[in-house]
């Protein structure tokens, strides 16, 4: 990724985060981390550590589950392949940069801004059209963003924050795009079932 892209990346996302601040302060809510009440019982501290929790527990599974699909999918296989051509060479301080600037951008749109006016439902089919690939093989794309769409929907409603989904889309980006930049399924076509780089949270870029 180039500092070209890096900059209109910071420049796309920051409108996104100043859009969510002037909506959720068009309704008198400007602390978009505490975007409705939720119905968890406890403390504001307790919510924020279950919201984390929460994300934790998503991130990890999405981030796993991303390994057994691309082995297991020819579609996601695909997918994966498409998006290693579109991204090319990544260093790790840029894969860092796109996957805070990403995460933290959307959750405070989607979640912290959308969801308090339009609900869950409509909040998550939005967030999955909005990622729509430039050819049919990003279909698996909107429908994965779709459901993660309406899993981060539920944790912000039943803790009312968006610490935990924030941490939880960073996360997702971060590993996903390491993954993504140092695994191409083309060089192991006809292997596919061959060994991939094991999620850890804190990815490095490695080749395979």
């Amino acid at each position: 990724m180039t500092n070209h892209r890096l900059r209109l990346s910071a420049l796309i996302y920051g409108a996104l985060a100043a859009a969510a601040i002037v909506w959720g302060g068009l309704r008198g809510q400007w602390l978009l981390f505490r975007p409705s009440a939720g119905w968890a019982d406890g403390s504001a501290s307790a919510r924020i550590a279950v919201s984390l929790a929460l994300g934790l527990a998503v991130a990890a599974i999405t981030i796993a589950g991303t390994r057994v699909l691309v082995r297991k999918s020819s579609h996601v296989r695909a997918l994966h392949s498409e998006f290693h051509r579109l991204f090319g060479p990544l260093s790790g301080s840029e894969i860092a940069l796109f996957a805070v600037f990403s995460g933290v951008a959307e959750e405070l749109f989607f979640r912290g801004a959308m969801q308090p006016a339009l609900g869950v439902v409509l909040t998550s089919i939005i967030f999955g059209l909005v990622h729509i690939g430039p050819t049919r093989r990003f279909w698996i794309w909107t429908l994965w963003a779709t459901l993660m769409g309406f899993v981060f929907g539920f944790i912000a409603w039943i803790t009312g924050d968006i610490f935990g989904t924030t941490l939880a889309h960073v996360l997702i980006n971060y590993e996903n795009m390491h993954f993504i930049a140092g695994h191409d399924p083309e060089r192991n076509a006809g292997h596919p079932y061959a060994t991939l780089p094991e999620p850890n949270l804190v990815g490095k870029p490695t080749r395979s």
